[in-house]
């Protein structure tokens, strides 16, 4: 296998086993042995098994759905924010291994300091991104101004990271239902 292909297939591996198990229940053996590859292979292209960890979750935080309606300033705020919400709730509605950042977030330690440092900049991003349209509705006046955006930018991952939890427990989208309905019924003006 060609060295790019062996770093690809290491990283699906990984993604994969990560999301299905989590960080401390997938070994670099696991993973080696799902991407078809000798073990040797995974450290000429990563350092460790958090190095990898770290790696996959920062490609993670770019998103599965389409981040890019949350600064598309051509569609209302607020509008922007539902859409967002509404195609994480169908992701994750068909998804019942959970977001790979919460698994992290639950599983990082002070010996994961890489993790801990490339999880703090998804969530930075995605607070960023939510901020930028919260602020938007707050211009616009269909958000409520009386709480700081970046503060309830915060909220809405934390709550909906909650949401995704608990969704997997149940075995079915009602929080992720509950989450958007309390959400817009409470942030509009």
């Amino acid at each position: 296998m060609a060295r790019h292909s062996s770093r690809k297939a290491i990283q699906d591996a990984g993604t994969k086993l990560f999301t299905e198990r989590g960080f401390n229940a997938s070994s670099v053996q696991d993973i080696t042995e799902a991407a078809g590859v000798p073990k040797g292979s995974f450290y000429n292209h990563f350092r460790s098994k958090e190095a990898l960890a770290a790696d996959i979750v920062t490609a993670y935080g770019v998103g599965t759905t389409d981040r890019g309606i949350l600064t598309n300033r051509n569609v209302p705020a607020l509008a922007r924010l539902k859409k967002h919400f509404a195609a994480l709730n169908e992701y994750f509605s068909r998804c019942n291994d959970g977001c790979l950042v919460g698994k992290f977030m639950a599983e990082v330690s002070d010996d994961t300091p890489q993790l801990r440092e490339n999880l703090l900049g998804v969530l930075g991003l995605w607070g960023e991104q939510i901020s930028s349209a919260i602020a938007d509705g707050q211009r616009q006046g269909s958000i409520r101004k009386d709480l700081k955006a970046a503060d309830l930018a915060a909220f809405l991952i934390d709550a909906y990271e909650g949401a995704i939890l608990r969704t997997r427990v149940e075995q079915n989208p009602r929080a992720l239902k509950s989450f958007s309905k309390v959400v817009f019924s409470s942030i509009v003006v």
